[in-house]
């Protein structure tokens, strides 16, 4: 029994030994993977180190040929001809004094019809009859120098076979002095046919008018020859 324990001790003794051998065998493989003891070792890597050398470029320096600048020749201006000034000529300029216009209120005479040879002027102007286009004829008033109406006067109507008088103031449609002569009852043509003359009340009648000479165009809107006797004087 005795032995048997012995022999265990020893045993033990020898596991225990190895136990440290083999500690130690793998720290020197962890330390040093590429040693002898290592049956395994890690492959290795072949790095191929290529030095290649590089071509450094040699500068080659060319000859540039130097130009050199011609000389430009230097223009020197002419200086212009010396203007001799000329003095200026005195003027005697005249002193002008505006004088105020003198204003002068002078009445104005009041308009009068231009002074004629006859008393009576006339104006003639040609429109439609009151009548419609059924009438022909002359018609029209008399006037003093103010417009006032002129009534009593004779108008003599000669021509185409009439001769006759009227007397302002026979036809109120004209206003208080009008007077009219009918001609015919349609519009007709009657160029230098008719006459027409302002005479005086008093006396032998003598003209106080120019004679008139009528002209009809033959027109509706024309069959009126419409006149008006003024008194110029």
């Amino acid at each position: 029994m005795k032995q048997q324990e012995q022999l265990f001790n020893v045993l033990s003794l020898a596991m225990l030994g190895l136990t440290l051998l083999l500690i130690v065998y793998y720290i020197i493989i962890a330390i040093s993977p590429y040693s002898a003891l290592n049956p395994f070792p890690p492959a290795q890597v072949a790095v191929l180190a290529t030095n290649t050398p590089t071509a450094t470029p040699t500068l080659v320096r060319e000859v540039v040929a130097t130009w050199t600048p011609t000389a430009t020749p230097t223009i020197t201006p002419t200086p212009p001809p010396a203007l001799t000034p000329i003095p200026p000529t005195a003027t005697n300029t005249p002193t002008v004094t505006p004088i105020p216009p003198t204003v002068t209120n002078t009445p104005l005479p009041t308009p009068r019809v231009t002074r004629s040879p006859f008393r009576f002027t006339y104006e003639v102007t040609y429109e439609s009859p009151y009548y419609g286009c059924a009438w022909t004829g002359v018609g029209g008033f008399v006037q003093d120098l103010d417009g006032n109406p002129l009534r009593g006067y004779p108008i003599r109507v000669w021509g185409g076979g009439i001769d006759t008088v009227v007397t302002s103031g026979s036809s109120q449609m004209y206003g208080d002095s009008g007077w009219e002569q009918f001609f015919t009852n349609q519009p007709q043509e009657f160029r230098g046919v008719f006459r027409v003359r302002l005479h005086s009340p008093h006396g032998d009648h003598p003209p106080i008018s120019p004679e008139i000479v009528l002209d009809f165009p033959g027109y509706c809107s024309t069959a009126l020859a419409y006149v008006v006797f003024t008194q110029n004087h």
